[in-house]
Order: structure tokens, then sequence, then C-alpha cells
């Protein structure tokens, strides 16, 4: 006999307004990616994460298994060198890329330099989960984004500029995050990073990033208060993607997604979610339907469908108090499955 959930929230479903749709059934098997006979790993999705610090190793290791599990091809973790020797263990699916763990400028460089042949390979990369606030993370960061704080050219952080000046958005767009044109899943530590930077929005390439910020994050974000950012979250996530010309997600209750004309939204809101490392595991299953192909409002939708369905699997066996985020990636799987079943066998070739 299943475990009882824990009383929910009645808290109603949002109505639908104008150019707003839920991540229903047949909107995921709509979306849901498919395999062609002869496919290669690297072809049916490369994921490049970039991720964990010694102090939330597991972050790094539920984003890369909730991709795996999401169906990308491969997925390679960029991890210091000491998040390596653990993580390389827990996940033997995953190749592993060690990064110098210090905050010179040399070791920025050497950290780019170590990621340029998979960029070269891969589908999609995601940035942040796990990474900390360290001056370390902010050279890193900086060195990947093109601009650091205040705006600062990372070829001035990492030694190939005579001193501070404003960056444009056509150097950015030359940055290693940016210039093999993959879609960028920012996420946890990366978005921290951009809320510190002056006028961040202004620097990034229209519409090549996703955002998936919790009402903390997006506060920091907006300059504004969570507070202020729950009031109306349907209309700030819409707001939010109009303004920084990118597509953005809001976690929080039916988390939705936006890329300013479009607003997709979850048909569940688990309370069960509610739990250290949730996010993390979100984050992977974006990054994994993106490296497969999906653009990004339909990679996100996917997610927002999947993610729900696979906790309320688990708490049949755990309940809603019993749920933790490594439970998730195996009953995404289980999930996808399902969805797949439920596809015309035309698309499932």
């Amino acid at each position: 006999m299943p475990l009882q959930n824990a009383t929910e929230s009645s808290h109603p479903r949002p109505e639908l307004g104008p150019n707003q749709e839920f991540a229903d059934r047949d909107f995921a098997t709509r979306v849901l990616p498919h395999r062609s006979y002869g496919a290669h790993k690297w072809g049916v999705g490369g994921l490049l994460v970039v991720a964990g610090s010694p102090q939330y190793t597991g972050a790094a290791v539920m984003t890369c298994r909730a991709a795996c599990r999401a169906g990308a091809g491969i997925v390679v973790l960029a991890s210091g060198r000491s998040v390596v020797s653990v993580s390389a263990h827990l996940i033997p699916d995953v190749p592993h890329i060690a990064l110098p763990e210090a905050d010179s400028t040399t070791a920025a460089k050497r950290a780019v330099d170590a990621l340029t042949e998979t960029l070269g390979k891969s589908k999609a990369v995601l940035v942040g989960p796990g990474l900390g606030q360290d001056d370390t993370t902010d050279t890193l960061l900086g060195a990947l984004f093109g601009f650091g704080p205040q705006g600062h050219p990372a070829r001035a952080s990492i030694g190939f500029s005579d001193g501070p000046r404003d960056v444009t958005k056509a150097e950015v767009e030359q940055a290693p995050l940016f210039a093999s044109e993959l879609p960028v899943v920012l996420d946890a530590d990366a978005l921290n990073w951009l809320a510190g930077q002056q006028e961040w929005w202004t620097k990034l390439p229209n519409g090549r990033a996703i955002l998936t910020p919790h009402p903390g994050e997006m506060g920091r974000l907006l300059s504004r208060s969570p507070k202020e950012i729950i009031a109306d979250p349907l209309k700030t996530v819409t707001d939010a993607a109009r303004e920084w010309g990118q597509t953005v997600v809001l976690k929080y209750g039916y988390t939705a997604v936006s890329d300013g004309t479009r607003t997709i939204i979850a048909e569940d809101a688990p309370v069960s979610l509610a739990t250290a490392g949730s996010g993390d595991v979100f984050a992977g299953l974006i990054g994994g339907f993106v490296a497969q192909g999906l653009a990004p409002l339909d990679a996100v939708g996917l997610a927002l469908h999947v993610g729900p369905r696979a906790a309320r699997k688990v708490e049949q066996r755990f309940g809603t108090l019993g749920l933790i985020a490594s439970d998730l990636p195996d009953a995404i799987a289980e999930v996808l499955g399902e969805l797949q079943g439920e596809q015309p066998q035309s698309q499932l070739v």
C-alpha cells in the first residue's frame, strides 16, 4: 500500500491567460525527443556541465544524473579537482574535466583552455549548480562569460588587457560560453554571480540563455524583494523574459517559463519538491532536453511536465516528507519511458 502524503496546500492551479498554456501530457508527447537509427552519443545530445565545489559536490552529481536520465547522449562534468576525486566514483557514466582550484589569472585561462574541446562537441552547456560564491568561482565565470565585476572584460581578469573598461555585447559573443552559439542553462550560483554584475542583461547575446531562478534569485536579478516576485509570478516571469531577451523560469509553486511571448506553466506543484537538491535535478533535466535539440521553451516545458510526475512517483514509495532529490533521476527515466510509449510509433525511430 503506498504511503500517504502529508496534507498539501489547496492553492488553486492558475487560470490561463493569453499566450499561456499548461505543460500537459499532450504538450509533453508532442515535444518529446526521439532517436534515429544509427544515432551516436554526441549526436543525440552532448551536454557540458560546469558545476560543483567542495561544499556542494552533490549538486554536480545530481545535476549530471538527471541530465543522463533525461536522455542526453553524453554528459561531461567540469569541476574542481577535489570535486572530481569524489564525483567520478558516484557517476561513472560521466566523463570529467578537472579544473584548477585557484582564483589566479593563470588558473582561469587554464580552465577555459580545458573546456574548449568539449564545448566544440557539445550541443548545450549548463553552468552554476553548487559552484559556490568564492573568488575562484568569480574568476572562472568572468572568464567564461567574457565580463566580470563592474562589467570588466574577462580578458582583463585573465591577463589580456591593460585595465578595466566597459565590455561590449560583441566581445561577450566571442567569450568561451557564447562563441560556440550553444544554448546555455544558467542556474544557482551562476545566477547569483550575474546578479552582482552591472546591467548584466545588456551584455548577454539575445535568446541564448535559459535562466532558472527561484524567488530569492529572481529578486536579486531584478533588485526586488521575494515578496514582490511572488505577488504575481506569471507576470514576473513574462516581464523578465521580455526585458532580458532570454528564456526565463520562475521556480515557485506552479513553476512557469516564458520567452516573453509564450508562457508555459506546470500542471502540478508537488510540495515534496521543497527539498535540497531538487533545483539541481531540474536544471539537469532542462540541460538534458536542450542538449537533445529541443528549443529552450519546449525543453523547459517538458521538464515542467516530467519533474512533477517523477515526484509523484517517488511519493508513492516514500511519501511527501520522505522524498529526497537523489530519488528523482530514476523516476524521471520511468516517466519518460511512459511518455515514449504514448507517442505514435512513427516518432520512436
